[in-house]
This record gives C-alpha cells, sequence and structure tokens, in this order.
C-alpha cells in the first residue's frame, strides 16, 4: 500500500501543479476558510448534480469531494442524483440551469463525449457547450468478464459466437467503449443495456446474464480481487498497481494501422475522465471561484488521506487545461466520429 499512496500523491500533485500553470495560482487558503473569490457564493446552497444512481462510483466522488468544496466555498453542497438515459440526461438539463455557479455537475467524459461526437439522439450539446471546473480523475477503463464464463481473454472474447456486453446505456462509457471495441475488433457482440448503474451490471455478470463490461479500474478492483472478475484488457497504459502485470494494454493488441488510427482517438477521449462542469457561459466570477476552489481541494492532504482510505484515484487537470483538450476532441479525425454515429 505504501508504493500506491507514493504514487496517488505524485499524480495529485503534478495534477496540481498543472492547474496552477493554467491560471489558478491563488495560495490554497487554510483548512475552513473559504476563498475570497469565491464571496458570491458563500452561504448559497450548491447542487453537485451526479447523473448516475446513489451507490455507483459518481456518485461516490462527489460525495468524497462535496465537504471539501464546501469549505473552499463557503457554500452548503446538496449532492443530487439525476440518473436516466445513461447520464445524458443531467447533462441536457444542465445546459438551461443558471449560470450562477449554483449548479454543477461531475460527467462522464466518454459517454457524454462519444454521445456528442456520433449526433446521438439524447445528447443534445456538444463538448464544448460547458464550463469545465476541473477534472477529478481520468481512470482508463478495465474491461472485465464473469470470472466462471467462457471468457477469460480477450482473444476468446474476439473469436466468441455471440459476446453480451452490460450497459447502463448509450450516453455511458460502458456503452461507447465496448461498441468501440466490437467494430474495430469485429467482435460478434451485442450491448444489453437498461442496467441503471454499474452495480446492476456486475449483479448481470455475475448472474451470467451478459458476459463483460467495460468500467472504472476502482470499482471493479474488489470484484477482481475476490476472484468474482476477470480482467482482460486495459484502456490505460499504467495499470493499477493492484492488477496483475499480464493483463493486455488495447494499443499491445495486434492490429492495422486504421485500427490504432480508431483506438488513438478513443484514447484520447478517455482522456478528459470525470470533469466537474457548470452550466455554458458560466459567470466569470463564480467559473473563476470553482476553478480556484477545485485546485485548492485537490491539493488538501486530508482529501488525499480520504480518496487512500476509499481506494479512489484521484488525477487533477485544470479547467482551462480542459477547454483544449476539449478541442482536441472536437476535432477527432472524421473516421472516429462516422464510427461513433454508427453506434446510436
Amino acid at each position: 500500500m505504501g508504493d500506491r499512496r507514493r504514487r496517488l500523491a505524485a499524480v495529485v500533485a503534478l495534477g496540481v501543479g498543472a492547474g496552477v500553470l493554467a491560471g489558478c495560482s491563488s495560495a490554497a487558503p487554510t483548512a475552513g476558510e473559504a476563498l475570497p473569490a469565491c464571496s458570491s457564493l458563500d452561504g448559497q446552497t450548491v447542487s453537485l448534480v451526479v447523473p448516475y444512481e446513489p451507490g455507483g462510483g459518481y456518485d461516490s466522488y462527489a460525495r468524497l469531494l462535496a465537504p471539501y468544496l464546501e469549505e473552499q466555498t463557503g457554500a452548503t453542497i446538496a449532492v443530487q442524483n439525476q440518473p436516466g438515459a445513461g447520464g445524458l440526461l443531467a447533462l441536457n438539463n444542465l445546459l438551461t440551469e443558471n449560470a450562477d455557479g449554483t449548479t454543477i455537475a461531475i460527467m462522464n467524459g466518454v459517454g457524454a463525449g462519444g454521445s456528442s461526437l456520433a449526433g446521438a439522439d439524447g445528447a443534445r450539446f456538444s463538448l464544448d457547450d460547458f464550463t469545465y471546473i476541473g477534472r477529478v480523475v481520468s481512470e482508463p477503463p478495465l474491461i472485465v468478464t464473469g470470472a466462471t464464463g467462457p471468457y477469460q481473454t480477450f482473444d476468446a472474447v474476439r473469436a466468441a459466437p455471440n459476446f453480451r456486453w452490460g450497459s447502463t446505456g448509450p450516453g455511458a462509457e460502458d456503452y461507447v467503449t465496448a461498441s468501440l471495441l466490437t467494430r474495430v475488433f469485429n467482435i460478434n457482440a451485442e450491448v444489453v443495456t437498461g442496467f441503471p448503474g454499474s452495480g446492476e451490471t456486475e449483479l448481470a455478470m455475475l448472474q451470467g446474464a451478459i458476459d463483460g463490461m467495460s468500467g472504472n479500474p476502482g470499482s471493479r478492483r474488489q470484484a477482481v480481487e475476490e476472484g468474482t472478475q476477470t480482467p482482460i484488457l486495459r484502456m490505460g497504459e499504467e495499470a493499477p498497481s493492484w492488477l496483475r502485470a499480464d493483463v493486455p494494454w488495447v494499443r499491445d493488441v495486434p492490429m492495422n494501422d486504421e485500427q490504432r488510427a480508431l483506438i488513438d482517438a478513443h484514447l484520447a477521449l478517455i482522456e478528459i475522465g470525470r470533469p466537474l462542469v457548470g452550466p455554458p457561459r458560466m459567470d466569470e466570477a463564480a467559473r473563476n471561484c470553482w476553478r480556484e476552489a477545485m485546485t485548492a481541494v485537490m491539493a488538501n492532504p486530508d482529501l488525499l488521506a480520504a480518496a487512500q482510505q476509499q481506494e479512489r484515484e484521484l488525477a487533477f487537470l485544470g479547467g482551462a487545461e480542459l477547454d483544449g483538450l476539449v478541442q482536441r476532441i472536437i476535432g477527432a479525425p472524421p473516421q472516429y466520429r462516422e464510427l461513433l454515429a454508427a453506434m446510436y
């Protein structure tokens, strides 16, 4: 666990440094002291919207951050769950919220970005519509299968006669990544949708109703260590410290140049991770408050300790840097957009 703590501390430190370079240069206040930039939010009640049911990874991150955001802003943070449409409903609602900083959300960057690039009916937004506050974490998905099923390697999945992925819906990362892998590697598979959250998807896999899923590595850890899920592919170059070393990285899978270009475009989308976002054209003072608050929170050693206790990774990226990353994603190759559009 010592190596994990040192690695997590380094990730947070690097992320905070990047955020400061991006313009959030105010010194962090002492614990319990609200930032001067957040005077307009002091005493206000802020809704932090989670686009999924309670109990999942996004909900856990929101509730982990909430008390520290309260310290920095002076506001009361009320976590609100707004599940629906695979995470898209909450983001569509955010488009029309007051831009005074009293409503923010945690976003599924892969699911929302994939839906937007694809022009999906359920996504009434472009990624650059939102005000980016800061990324909480970018955890490239881990692909797992049921430990008692017939598909214990990615090669076995590629050769499957009828593989069944589980997903919350078209707006979610588990849908986009599963669909992309299916098409890039010509897997004979279907994506079964409609699960309220990752917990229900995991239960369906345990019962044999589906064969596999894509999801957050931290949320998969317990099941992998207990032996009820088998990790078969990772979408990130760096493996989590707890994951066995022989689980292949997707770029190590033999593929041609066209397949590799599509995978690389998707890896760029994955980089956006789980950011906090606000409504379009957020008031400048409110935006500056949230960006400074997020930078200070992600440097807070108490948050770091709490994240370690909950085995939640942190990898901060500042709001201004997220703006640049979003522009890169919007400029993805046409073939990638076409592939995403064919999924919906």
